[in-house]
């Protein structure tokens, strides 16, 4: 029986090329697409939960009050884990890390940049790392130790153990290679390539050893032991601050899921609201649409054939088939045309993975040794079998036999509404998605022309390594001499990720409690507004023949009204518990994320915080000769560092990496999803054209023309594409409205998005119904109406 099926089936297929190929390739494009959006979203809800002991895993956060909100961040004291792990009986271990930086790590003359942390011994408890080679044990208990990943100990060494083998750190601490450790995986938070031991760390800079509770500059994680309740914890330690150090007694400590910070790491006045779990949860909603679009195609492209079957369905009734055989046949065939799109689809994806992985920047493979996905897979080709077989497998076994053979059919009516569903649901999708992909561009665009407050164009960032730091007033004069540059200066940070901020400032007129307001700050030398091009507004720029400026500080206009001082310039505050002088007034810039209010900022000469060096490069000149040049006079300074940049620009770009990422991903799937309820539409029309092939051969007996007949097979195509607009539409403006609302600064929502949306999809529908009307208005009359 079964067999008699298949062959029936196959016969069908190939009886019926055309429409068979665009029902499987529609189905195998669906789901090709729904497959790599579910790996990515799988991806995404995987990460971190690799480690051992996930489920125990937290880091601590800070919530601090600021200006009226309360700003939480994981920076921590260096001495809270000590604390934690000897007062909190529920705590298993603790381990501290310290920022990641590009170190460099040399051997035998040959340096690299390596991403390197300082970490307790704890850390290889707390989470998985896989050793390839040394012994998990001691790999950090030596202070003179350093672990390296694979990658970078292939890099240095290449393919040998270089356990035991000496480097130098920074090109003047010898450390000696105590492990190496495989690469983190792909959806593992964690980016660094080298761990050296905190001890290494504070012999490497002394001066951290005597700090307090005032200073929070690193991560602390918590793994708490089996059936401890975090709750508990939270309790205790949330005033646990205050405790030691009364003066930020307003400082609240609790802990968060490790395993969660990756989709749910966003927090406002103190509140978790979510991160990028809105992003996956949108694919997830992509990846189901989509599979369903591709389902309600093969519904449609399916029905649409039925008058061609429908003798072969009333033969079958007449000679004693029962309709549940019958359901049970159309069932076989639409499984089978699933597993053969579902073969295909596995093809698409090959060809089509690399793409998807450069689009979204992850590299996602496919998991061909794990059973589980094969299963889901398999589970959701039947499901998709199914759901996409139902609706014809009941539609053609609920054939009258006598009626059929008499070549009459069930009511038009009956059979196209829920078809009229389907293609209305496919096109509120498609429009929604349109929509959305429109409102996304708009508002990087916006955002991405909203004024910085300084010159992005032609500024470049190289780090303060090595002799950099004390060599640079004669790189500068170099890079001067040769035409390279038409300014530079030093600078704690990049200026597009400042993260750095100070409280117990003082200023005139000072209210109660304003002390402990954290106001950014920028630590920087002579040139910088010169360099930056910030504009200043009162006052002038850090200048090098005036000695007194090494006491000055520039503030922003936002730090000038949080302080409430008139005629600021020549007025003295406290900053880094320093008296200093007001020298100048700058226009507000954006220091870290673009979309939120520009903050105050303190700009304070300081030589010792320097890191990074900002280059303006000469606009005369070619960047590449520019580039050139700086290379050369960089190594004659700072031969053993590699000479590496990054242009402002870019960097300020990559800020808008979720962003671009939602609006490319949304353009890609929008057309898809035009195509695929094309392909509906066209299967509507193919099915509306066939049922009312009587009733166009009478109207053109009687005289109607061909654009007359076009016109009434199309309209009520318009209708349904008009319905679904209005649908989406308000769905749309519903949904953008609150995506908008979580920016402070957004565009607006606009009449004519809707508009351009209307007229598209009428294009889109009059262009997949158009052939077929017109074919079925060129039917010669006599054809369909010589039976009757």
């Amino acid at each position: 029986m079964i067999k008699s099926y298949l062959k029936i089936a196959w016969r069908s297929i190939a009886n019926n090329k055309t429409s068979s190929l665009i029902n499987i390739g529609g189905l195998a494009v669906g789901m090709a697409v729904s497959f790599m959006l579910l790996l990515y979203v799988y991806n995404e809800y995987s990460f971190d939960k690799f480690h051992t002991n996930s489920d125990r895993l937290y880091q601590v956060f800070k919530n601090q009050p600021a200006n009226g909100e309360i700003k939480t961040k994981p920076l921590t004291q260096q001495l809270l884990a000590e604390t934690l792990k000897k007062d909190f009986p529920e705590v298993e271990q603790v381990a501290r890390i310290n920022e990641s930086r590009d170190a460099l790590i040399t051997f035998n003359d040959k340096g690299i940049k390596v991403n390197t942390v300082a970490a307790d011994p704890a850390l290889l408890d707390l989470f998985t790392f896989r050793f390839i080679w040394g012994d998990k044990r001691t790999a950090l208990a030596d202070p003179t130790g350093i672990i390296l990943s694979e990658s970078s100990a292939r890099a240095i060494f290449g393919k040998h153990n270089p356990v035991g083998e000496m480097v130098k750190f920074d090109n003047q601490f010898p450390m000696k290679v105590s492990a190496v450790i495989d690469d983190h995986p792909q959806n593992s938070s964690f980016t660094f390539k080298a761990i050296m031991p905190w001890a290494a760390f504070l012999n490497q800079m002394p001066w951290l050893k005597g700090e307090g509770w005032d200073n929070y500059a690193y991560f602390t994680y918590v793994l708490l032991k089996p059936g401890a309740s975090p709750e508990s914890v939270n309790t205790k330690i949330r005033n646990l601050v205050g405790q030691h150090f009364p003066a930020d007694k307003a400082v609240k400590l609790f802990m968060y899921p490790f395993t969660k910070l990756h989709l749910y790491g966003e927090f406002k006045n103190g509140i978790n609201t979510g991160g990028s779990i809105e992003y996956v949860r949108l694919f997830l909603f992509l990846a189901i649409g989509i599979l369903l679009i591709a389902c309600t195609n093969f519904m449609n492209l399916s029905t649409a054939r039925s008058e061609k079957r429908a003798k072969e369905v009333g033969i079958r009734k007449a000679i004693g088939a029962r309709r549940g055989a019958l359901i049970k046949h159309f069932m076989g065939e639409s499984l089978l045309l699933a597993f053969i799109a579902f073969l295909i689809s596995l093809a698409l994806m090959m060809i089509l993975l690399p793409v998807f992985r450069n689009i979204i920047n992850i590299n996602l493979s496919l998991p061909y040794a794990n059973p589980l996905a094969w299963i889901i897979a398999l589970a959701v080709t039947v499901f998709t079998g199914l759901v996409a077989g139902s609706y014809p497998a009941l539609f053609l076994s609920s054939f009258n036999p006598v009626k059929v053979l008499k070549g009459q059919m069930v009511s038009t009516r009956t059979a196209i509404r829920p078809r009229q569903i389907l293609v209305v649901t496919q096109f509120t999708f498609a429009t929604c998605l349109i929509i959305f992909s429109i409102f996304v561009y708009r508002q990087i665009e916006f955002i991405k022309d909203r004024p910085v407050g300084y010159n992005r164009n032609g500024m470049v960032e190289i780090m303060a390594d090595g002799r950099m730091y004390d060599q640079f007033d004669l790189f500068r004069r170099d890079a001067l001499d040769a035409g390279a540059i038409t300014d530079a200066a030093l600078i704690s940070e990049s200026i597009t990720g400042v993260t750095s901020a100070t409280w117990k400032n003082t200023w005139p007129g000072q209210l109660p409690g304003e002390s402990n307001i954290p106001i950014d700050c920028v630590a920087a030398t002579y040139h910088f507004v010169d360099t930056y091009q910030l504009q200043i507004t009162e006052g002038r720029d850090f200048v090098s023949d005036r000695p007194s400026d090494s006491t000055a500080v520039i503030l922003n206009e936002a730090a000038v009204k949080l302080m409430r001082l008139k005629g600021p310039v020549g007025q003295q505050i406290t900053w880094m518990n320093t008296k200093r002088t007001v020298i100048g007034v700058v226009k507000n810039f954006v220091l870290a994320s673009p979309y939120e209010p520009v903050k105050p900022v303190i700009i304070g000469f300081m030589k010792g915080w320097a890191a990074s060096i900002g280059l303006r490069l000469n606009p005369n000149t070619s960047v590449s000769g520019n580039l050139a040049v700086l290379q050369s006079i960089y190594k004659k300074y700072n031969p053993t560092y590699p000479f590496e940049y990054k242009f402002i620009d870019e960097s300020f770009n990559a800020k808008f990496r979720n962003e671009k990422l939602l609006g490319t991903m949304a353009i890609l799937f929008t057309c898809l999803a035009i195509l695929l309820s094309a392909l509906g539409l066209f299967g509507l029309a193919a099915f509306s054209a066939e049922r009312r092939r009587k009733e166009i051969s009478i109207r053109k007996v009687l005289g109607a023309g061909t654009g007359a007949l076009w016109l009434k097979l199309s309209q009520e195509f318009v209708v349904l594409v008009g319905l679904s607009f209005v649908i989406g539409s308000l769905i749309s403006w519903y949904n953008i409205s609150r995506w908008l609302s979580q920016y402070t600064y957004h565009t607006t929502i606009s009449i004519w998005v809707f508009v351009a949306t209307l007229v598209l999809s009428m294009v889109i529908c009059l262009a997949a119904v158009s052939w077929q009307a017109v074919k079925a208005a060129l039917v010669n009359p006599v054809k369909n109406l010589r039976s009757e």
